[in-house]
């Protein structure tokens, strides 16, 4: 029962509920309200371009502006090729590997540096996987930026005595199997006929390492260095006409430049010393020459030119099946090769590229080539060359093909951060592709 005392202040708490009850249903009214006529003011507003549903164009990187000549005159933070960064920030930042070609989260800012936007251009499995900083933050990470940060040493571990220290960051290492034949596998053995020839092919693995360094600070030009070491193991089981296995090795030592956009250019040294059932010192040069464009393509002209040639004594099993040994004398050298070339560039220094050419001896030259990153510090690289003449003093046309197909595992210690896009080599290390070996 509700007695006289308690009914003022039940009286005052319905009277609060009513107003507040009203109060809640104006606010929703008028919320409804003004949703409406935001729907009807956008229906009546025409719509923008950067509101249409084509896609934004990604915006050109400032280095493909200043090859283009759109950055007018007086902009100096941005050029084709950028090495020193003594007194603060450089020209171009390396963005790790080539910038504008892969898949960088975030591409386009532009922070630090004076990094240039990026532009997609896909390709590789490790922008997709690793999870590196976006393009232009740098400083998010500890060495993205090495050819702009002064601070940023490069990591380096101590060998064999702690005053001597090697900067591994700046090498490759590699390892895989290839096959491969060239004249020099078909022996001339029959003393009774010397046209007569017989041999195989070789299949084998190799080893090695390629080492590119900078030499801005020492000359002060835009220049940068490669020295490099491939070992290959063939032949393992021997072949038909002699039971030696063959082994190679290779040395390349280079100069180049490397640009962002415009003209490349290098030459290279190759050495090659093979031991079989002859011995052989050979060399020769490679050179190339290229146009870089302001994105993620490059073509241009190779050249293989030979130097040296050796000339040795071979033993030979004569094929009689008694163990008797033939001798006979064995000129060997390198072809000459001239090959028109496009690359395809990829992110964090990967690449696919194909050839086409011919040599001195009018023979035809196709190829390709891939480096497909798939990890931070790993990739897989693969190659064929194949040279192929009809005409020669050969009985049998298949002796006088120079082919080569290899397949491996790259590791960089230093990834994508490493030596940086300009300063990583320019020319692989030799190989039996690279460096096809003739009979004299």
């Amino acid at each position: 029962m509700i007695t006289p005392c308690r009914l003022p202040r039940l009286l005052v708490i319905a009277i609060l509920a009513v107003f507040f009850a009203n109060l809640t249903t104006a606010a929703a009214q008028n919320t409804q309200r003004d949703r409406i006529q935001v729907r009807q003011a956008r229906m009546l507003t025409p719509r923008s371009s950067s509101q249409s549903n084509k896609p934004t164009a990604r915006p050109k990187s400032r280095v493909a502006q200043a090859a283009l000549g759109e950055l007018g005159h007086g902009t100096s933070n941005v050029a084709q090729v950028s090495y020193g960064c003594d007194s603060g920030c450089g020209p171009v930042c390396d963005c790790g590997g080539e910038a504008s070609c892969g898949f960088e989260p975030g591409c386009g800012i532009e922070g630090g540096c004076g990094v240039a936007g990026c532009t997609s251009c896909g390709g590789g499995l490790h922008g997709l996987l690793s999870g590196d900083p976006a393009c232009g933050a740098e400083f998010l990470s500890d060495c993205g930026c090495d050819s702009c940060r002064t601070a940023c040493d490069v990591e380096r571990f101590p060998l064999l005595l702690p005053i001597f220290r090697v900067q591994w960051n700046r090498f490759e290492f590699f390892s895989g199997t290839h096959g491969f034949t060239n004249q020099l596998n078909y022996a001339e053995n029959n003393a009774a006929n010397s046209t007569l020839r017989s041999g195989s092919g070789s299949f084998g693995f190799h080893q090695g390492f390629n080492e590119g360094r900078s030499l801005k600070r020492l000359f002060g030009l835009d220049l940068a260095s490669q020295f490099g070491l491939r070992a290959t193991q063939n032949n393992l089981s021997g072949t038909e006409f002699t039971s030696e296995s063959r082994y190679q090795i290779f040395l390349t030592a280079g100069l180049f430049r490397r640009v962002d956009y415009g003209l490349q250019y290098g030459i290279a040294f190759d050495y090659l010393n093979e031991d079989w059932y002859y011995e052989a010192d050979v060399t020769q040069l490679r050179g190339e020459l290229s146009w870089k464009t302001g994105t993620c393509h490059a073509f241009g002209f190779r050249f293989a030119s030979a130097l040296d040639d050796s000339t040795s004594t071979a033993s030979l099993d004569d094929g009689t099946g008694t163990g008797t040994l033939l001798t006979t004398s064995v000129t060997t050298g390198s072809v000459d090769q001239y090959r028109l070339f496009y690359r395809r560039l990829l992110n964090d220094h990967g690449s696919w590229s194909g050839f086409i050419g011919s040599t001195d001896d009018d023979q035809t030259v196709l190829g390709a080539a891939m480096d497909l990153p798939i990890r931070q510090n790993f990739s897989i690289r693969t190659g064929w060359t194949y040279m192929y003449e009809g005409d020669n003093l050969a009985a049998n046309e298949n002796e006088t093909e120079v082919w080569n197909v290899s397949i491996g595992f790259v590791f960089r210690p230093g990834g994508h951060k490493g030596c940086g896009r300009y300063c990583r080599p320019l020319f692989d290390v030799a190989d039996n592709g690279s460096f096809g070996l003739i009979r004299r």
